[in-house]
């Protein structure tokens, strides 16, 4: 159950992403930003009450502070894939999202097999080899590398924060995560005086954006609470395959041979995670 939960949130985040990078090449990534989550505060509110068996003041701010770590991580990588390939930027985000906490989770003690451990680290060769495309004939910014490695970070820090709730609460972890999120983004809007209004052929790439993500983190955060932080994060960072694949499907973005191995490691480390 656990590995179907991280996949699904996986398969959510991947999809969510290529909405959301679309949406940023064709309207400017604050309107992505404020009206997705703004969208996704809607439907988490209506949710919430009908799945949680209880509420906890704690575990709401804990999802206020998860938040305040995920923002960034989406911010950069929005910023990212409007700015370089898809295939590049979401697979590096994924990178660095996977391994911050599995070494918080393996140091804060979980107690992971041998089956398990192969299985970790074959799953972040496999996220840094489609990440890779050698000999592209125009050259990647190393900024723009940079800032899908703090994006990672961000989201890996969000895991960390998030995994700290308590299963009877969920989801309303998330909606604390959407209400510190509407409200930072529409305060920067008011102090910028931003223009949040989209252009007309995004709407439906943001409402995608803000309906796949809001679900990927009540997935996400129904897989943390059943299972090692470790193993979820590394599941739920197999979401740039989505990505990938949906920008080959579309946009005909080329998959060199390197990534198509990654995504074979990748299946690999699915089976190794599964079976232990």
């Amino acid at each position: 159950m656990v590995t179907f939960l991280a996949l699904a949130a996986a398969a959510l985040a991947g999809t969510g992403d290529f909405f959301g990078g679309k949406a940023t090449k064709k309207t400017n990534i604050i309107s992505v930003l404020a009206i997705s989550h703004l969208l996704g505060l809607f439907v988490i509110l209506i949710i919430a009450p009908l799945m949680a068996d209880e509420f906890k003041s704690s575990d709401f701010f804990l999802g206020v502070l998860a938040s305040s770590f995920g923002l960034c991580g989406l911010a950069l990588l929005y910023r990212g894939l409007a700015r370089g390939p898809m295939a590049i930027v979401a697979p590096i985000t994924a990178v660095a999202c996977a391994t911050l906490p599995v070494i918080w989770g393996v140091l804060s003690g979980e107690k992971l097999s041998t089956t398990q451990l192969i299985g970790i680290l074959i799953g972040i060769i496999a996220i840094f080899l489609v990440s890779w495309i050698p000999g592209q004939s125009k050259p990647i910014k190393s900024s723009l590398i940079v800032e899908a490695v703090i994006a990672g970070l961000g989201f890996g820090a969000f895991f960390i924060v998030i995994d700290g709730t308590s299963e009877t609460t969920a989801p309303w972890p998330v909606v604390g995560s959407r209400v510190f999120s509407v409200l930072a983004i529409f305060l920067f809007v008011f102090i910028a005086k931003k223009n949040i209004k989209p252009a007309e052929n995004s709407i439906s790439l943001i409402i995608g954006a803000g309906v796949f993500d809001t679900f990927a983190n009540i997935v996400l955060l129904a897989a943390l609470n059943k299972g090692f932080l470790s193993l979820v994060s590394v599941l739920a960072s197999f979401y740039p395959a989505v990505t990938v694949l949906l920008a080959r499907i579309f946009l005909k973005e080329l998959m060199v041979k390197s990534q198509v191995f990654g995504l074979a490691l990748g299946l690999t480390s699915i089976a190794l995670l599964a079976a232990s």
